[in-house]
């Protein structure tokens, strides 16, 4: 048998054997299924802060410029230390020295200036306000940001996912319920949205806004620091099949 017939010969099975396939697809039963959205949200006060401050210091002298400003953030450092931030929890970035001049048409030279970011992040809250008045009077004249969050985010995330699958499978029994119909096993998961934290906070602090969230039990009737909580929210997409 030469090539040609060959291949005439096979093509025909090749067909029916595609058809059979393909009919045996068609007379497959799809899945029955309902599908829902469950969420869930957890709210919680934050339990540790960073603090993104930073040192500006000016000399027409640029070895006394850095003296000084070696001077002041040794201070800082070892007032972060004194209420109890580790090591680990204080990092110092952005170290620059530059000559400065003013702005006017013929630029004239005013000194150096010496810059430096110190971050520290403190657990226990209820020293925020007192830690933040203590930077600024030992040298701090630039705070760059606060940041109150949740020392373990990925935890909540978990009890909050949790929650967002018992309320989808709570909302597709009941919905299948109305219809005399059963759910069975999940056939498809999969969660929506953004699951990182989202905080909702405002305060203002003299000289500049560092304002947060502190536990109730730390405030006063003086104090400027509004309280706040940390939202975590979680949606998931549940297909359930019918039984």
């Amino acid at each position: 048998m030469n090539r040609s017939a060959l291949i005439l010969c096979v093509a025909p099975f090749l067909v029916l054997a595609f058809a059979q396939t393909a009919s045996a697809q068609d007379a497959c039963p799809k899945p029955r299924l309902i599908s829902v959205t469950g969420t869930a949200e957890i709210n919680l006060p934050p339990d540790e802060v960073t603090l993104r401050m930073g040192i500006d210091t000016q000399d027409k002298d640029l070895a006394v410029a850095k003296s000084k400003h070696d001077a002041r953030s040794k201070k800082v450092i070892a007032l972060a230390r004194s209420v109890g931030v580790e090591e680990k929890d204080i990092s110092t970035t952005m170290l620059s020295m530059e000559p400065d001049y003013s702005e006017e048409k013929v630029p004239r030279f005013l000194g150096y200036e010496v810059s430096q970011t110190i971050a520290i992040t403190l657990k226990d809250l209820s020293k925020y306000e007192s830690l933040m008045t203590k930077l600024l009077d030992a040298g701090v004249n630039r705070v760059n940001g606060v940041d109150f969050h949740l020392a373990d985010p990925r935890k909540v995330r978990e009890e909050a996912r949790a929650k967002a699958l018992r309320a989808a499978k709570e909302k597709a029994v009941a919905m299948a319920a109305e219809l005399g119909q059963t759910v069975g096993k999940p056939w498809e998961i999969s969660e929506t949205g953004p699951t990182w934290p989202n905080l909702n906070l405002s305060a203002n602090f003299a000289g500049g806004v560092v304002g947060g969230p502190i536990g109730n039990e730390a405030r006063t009737s003086d104090s400027t620091v509004a309280p706040g909580q940390v939202t975590v929210r979680v949606s998931v997409n549940v297909s359930f099949q019918l039984e």
